[in-house]
């Protein structure tokens, strides 16, 4: 039992510390009043009998190490505040000892008896999650809270739960004044053009106006003369966050819906808003009316709004930049249409995409632009200006709508990434054959590459002729794997954060390209290991899991490392906005709770232990000596 005098001591340290801070106070108490106090001077090592099914440790004052006893290798060093011994609670002495501690410097450890820890395991849900074996569990634990994935929130609900069931349909042969009375008939925006079971096109009462009234056609013309043939379509069990991106990515706001190949309703811009009240569905449907560069900048605030809005309700952190990427799309593609509609048709045809985190889909309130374009064919003199003119209105536009100018103009202003398809194909077989460390690391950015307008089949062709550069190109690999290791999780031998000094002289680190981006590297690497230009993180880890160039369980934690990650990062930015302090990926650890330090501990070795294992398969460790 606790030395009476000593108990309030250990109760106010406990208290302090994740995981024992969520104890209600009852149990806090119980563990409090069994700690056993354990003394060890410089070089003392705690007996395997009190180490191997013994208790828990927490360190006190001082560090300690673990060393493998098959090798004597380092396995960790903890110093104030760490906690070690729990997976060593269910072994017996006959096992054989999997690590030894030794005190570095004269160290007071709290030890929690096995009895003692199990019993209050058993009564708290908080505990038992923390202390699962990996930190990957952990991880998911922390951030998959019951608000993370809540059905409530809109973005996750399924079409079928927002679909109108009740559909105004009309056969080719009906007269567009019939299909209007039947649309009005039934209250309806849109009318299916069907044949039998077969949906053959759609027409909607915007489509009424333009196609019809504004044009002159006569009002007893068949419909089919004027609906949209071959309309897009969405699959019953599909996202609502889908039917946004094609509602966005098609331009268009009414959506059938299919179920086993059969149409069961229709989704509509309207509905989404109105059944949902949703801010970030409400903001992309204003952008798109937008006339003007002054309409859209005059959005910026709400944009803002979203974001907060998002984080405060405990959105899952991927799902909160996919709605933020959906933003950015927005207002870069309305840019590109006003950019049509000031300078004309473009001289040829031309393909605009995105790279980096919007390509990625992980865009969030800090994030710049990277984007490019392709052109048909190599531009005359005179028509050079055109391009040019575009560019600039739409990355220019971009930064006055929150999207700051890339720092290292990675844009479609800079004539180096506005070129004939051919110059690009040329580009990336240079970048990918003859590829050497420095010109690799600059251009990695457009590793990540995504479709955003114009003439698709031109970044088809791109995408088509990438691909076989990446077969059986260990050369590349281990280029691009050497590059990933130039940065380091920001932690020490001590578990301790490994911090810099930011302008205003604070200890901190930079959580984008200390943990964030190490991700992003690992998962692109992998990616392109197996053969897949796939630009989103997630999805690239389940495609290298599913081809068998990681683990199924190196996937999980890599996935649960970065959602932790950037949950924290989103948090703090949210922070620095209620504070009116500049939003930035500067961190002091001082300002992150007990629970986010242990847990960020937790991801910043997954990631370490990554870059190892990545180390001796690409055999990178001499490539950037």
């Amino acid at each position: 039992m606790t030395d009476p005098s000593l108990f309030p001591m250990i109760q106010t340290f406990l208290a302090q510390k994740d995981p024992f801070d969520k104890l209600p106070e009852a149990l806090l108490n119980t563990i409090a009043g069994h700690i056993e106090i354990v003394y060890l001077t410089t070089g003392e090592q705690l007996p395997p009998e009190q180490l191997i099914g013994y208790g828990l440790y927490l360190v006190r004052t001082g560090a300690v190490e673990q060393r493998h006893t098959a090798d004597n290798s380092l396995r960790a060093r903890l110093a104030t505040g760490d906690i070690f011994g729990f997976s060593q609670l269910m072994r017996s002495a006959t096992d054989g000892e999997q690590y030894q501690v030794t005190a570095i410097e004269n160290s007071l450890l709290y030890c929690i008896p096995k009895a003692t820890l199990i019993s209050v395991m058993e009564n708290s849900a908080e505990l038992r999650a923390h202390f699962a074996h990996h930190e990957g569990n952990r991880l998911a634990s922390a951030i998959l809270t019951p608000t993370a994935f809540n059905d409530d929130i809109v973005y996750l609900k399924q079409v079928s739960s927002v679909l109108n069931s009740q559909m105004a349909i009309v056969a080719p042969t009906v007269t567009i004044r019939q299909t209007a009375q039947q649309m009005v008939e039934q209250h309806r925006s849109s009318a299916l053009i069907m044949d039998g079971q077969k949906l053959l096109g759609i027409i909607t009462d915007r489509d009424l106006t333009k196609r019809v009234v504004a044009t002159g056609v006569a009002l007893d013309s068949p419909v089919s003369t004027v609906m949209t043939v071959n309309p897009v379509t969405i699959e019953y069990h599909a996202s609502v966050l889908t039917a946004v991106e094609m509602m966005m990515q098609h331009n268009v706001r009414s959506l059938p819906v299919t179920r086993d190949k059969q149409v069961v309703g229709v989704v509509t811009a309207t509905s989404l808003v109105v059944k949902n009240s949703v801010q970030a569905i409400y903001l992309i449907s204003r952008i798109y009316r937008q006339e003007n560069l002054a309409g859209l900048k005059a959005l910026t605030l709400q944009r803002q709004a979203v974001f907060e809005s998002l984080v405060e309700s405990a959105i899952h952190p991927r799902q909160l930049q996919q709605m933020m990427t959906l933003i950015a799309d927005a207002f870069n593609k309305r840019l590109l249409q006003l950019a049509e509609r000031q300078f004309g048709p473009a001289p040829c045809a031309y393909a605009w995409f995105v790279a980096g985190s919007q390509a990625r889909h992980e865009i969030h309130l800090n994030s710049d632009q990277d984007n490019a374009l392709i052109l048909e064919r190599t531009p005359q003199a005179e028509e050079i200006s055109y391009f040019r003119q575009l560019a600039d209105y739409v990355c220019y536009g971009l930064a006055e709508c929150g999207y700051p100018l890339c720092p290292g103009h990675i844009m479609a202003t800079n004539p180096r990434w506005c070129q004939s398809l051919t110059q690009w194909q040329q580009q990336y077989q240079q970048w990918i054959i003859h590829s050497d460390p420095e010109s690799l690391l600059n251009a990695s950015i457009f590793l990540d590459l995504r479709f955003l307008y114009g003439a698709k089949p031109l970044f088809h062709s791109l995408q088509q002729s990438i691909t076989p550069l990446l077969k059986n190109n260990g050369r590349f690999l281990r280029i691009l794997a050497a590059n990933s290791l130039r940065v380091s999780p920001p932690l020490g031998m001590f578990r301790q954060f490994v911090l810099v000094k930011n302008g205003d002289n604070l200890s901190v680190f930079n959580i984008k390209k200390q943990a964030v981006n190490l991700i992003v590297e690992l998962s692109r690497l992998y990616a392109l290991d197996a053969g897949t230009l796939l630009p989103g993180t997630a999805d690239r880890l389940q495609y290298s899991a599913e081809h068998q160039i990681i683990s199924h369980a190196t996937h999980k934690e890599l996935l649960k490392a970065f959602d932790f990650i950037n949950n924290v990062r989103f948090t703090h930015q949210l922070q620095s906005l209620k504070a009116s302090q500049p939003v930035s990926n500067h961190i002091a650890p001082d300002s992150l709770t007990q629970f986010e330090r242990n847990h960020l501990k937790d991801a910043f070795r997954i990631i370490a232990r990554t870059q190892e294992a990545i180390m001796q398969r690409y055999g990178a460790k001499g490539v950037l000596q």
